[in-house]
């Protein structure tokens, strides 16, 4: 067992070699990447690396584990070791062998990579995102759930989605389909697309989902009038019919999975058992 002094001058030389491993970021950058304990928030402006710090706070993650901020020392830790690390830290160029010396020294209960998400808005953004991450962390990193809102969820209903009274295979409907579908329903109630533009109608139903109303609730929230009353029916028939054609909408997917998790606690307790490290870029823009 080593003695306390020994211990901080250990927690010391961990939190220096895993930060220079990730020397080519600014004080800054550095300060988040081995940040890994407890909630983060970056603020910084566009440009500035906040995604280049998620990239290699991942990267940091699935190879240190919470090294860089944990003052606790395993017990086979010995005198040689810490000899070993102070010695490392000054090198200018160690060889491979001590590199993964040091590596296995500083690691501590690294993350495996099913344990971590990251999240982002577009499928451009998660491709890039997931490239640069295999690219910093290598094969394993393939574990990692990399996707958008949308997709993440998507994952999620098609596990669990018959819980909520959905075939798995149900179909997504994308905005013409959405658009398609509303229009049927003006028809079938006899009101006219100009009076009730079909893209309206779908912002409005949108709108309605994202502040999670039902129609009746949108209906109360936005008065009882006589055109909200036939918006209010045209979106309790949209309903009916995503749900008679086993078809969810993008903004279904979101709510759907809020629903899952919030009446079938047994799969939220596998999600929340499952992710140890939530990342989520581009955080200003949720809603």
């Amino acid at each position: 067992m080593l003695s306390e002094e020994k211990q901080l001058q250990f927690a010391a030389l961990r939190r220096r070699v895993i930060a220079q491993a990730f020397g080519n970021l600014n004080p800054r950058q550095l300060e988040g990447v081995l940040t890994t304990e407890g909630p983060l928030l970056l603020l910084a402006g566009a440009g500035s690396g906040k995604t280049t710090v998620l990239i290699h706070r991942i990267a940091n993650l699935l190879r240190y584990g919470r090294g860089a901020d944990a003052q606790e020392v395993p017990d086979h830790i010995t005198e040689e070791d810490v000899r070993f690390l102070a010695e490392y830290v000054e090198k200018t160029a160690p060889d491979e062998w001590e590199t993964s010396r040091a590596n296995l020294l500083c690691a501590l209960e690294p993350a495996a990579p099913w344990q971590v998400i990251a999240i982002t808005f577009t499928n451009k953004a998660a491709k890039e995102m997931a490239e640069r991450i295999a690219k910093l962390a290598g094969a394993e990193a393939a574990e990692v759930w990399v996707s958008t809102f949308h997709a993440c969820c998507a994952r999620i209903l098609r596990r669990d989605i018959e819980k909520l009274g959905y075939k798995r295979q149900f179909a997504i409907y994308d905005e013409d389909d959405r658009l398609t579908l509303i229009k049927s329903i003006l028809k079938e109630l006899n009101l006219s697309d100009k009076e009730y533009p079909p893209r309206q109608v779908r912002a409005v139903i949108s709108d309605a989902k994202n502040r999670m109303l039902t129609p009746a609730e949108w209906l109360k929230d936005a008065g009882d009038s006589f055109r909200n009353k036939h918006l209010s029916e045209v979106y309790a028939r949209y309903e009916e019919g995503l749900r008679g054609n086993n078809a969810l909408d993008f903004d279904d997917l979101l709510l759907k999975t809020l629903e899952l998790f919030a009446a079938q606690p047994p799969v939220l307790d596998y999600y929340r058992n499952r992710f140890d490290y939530i990342l989520v870029d581009e955080y200003q823009d949720t809603n």
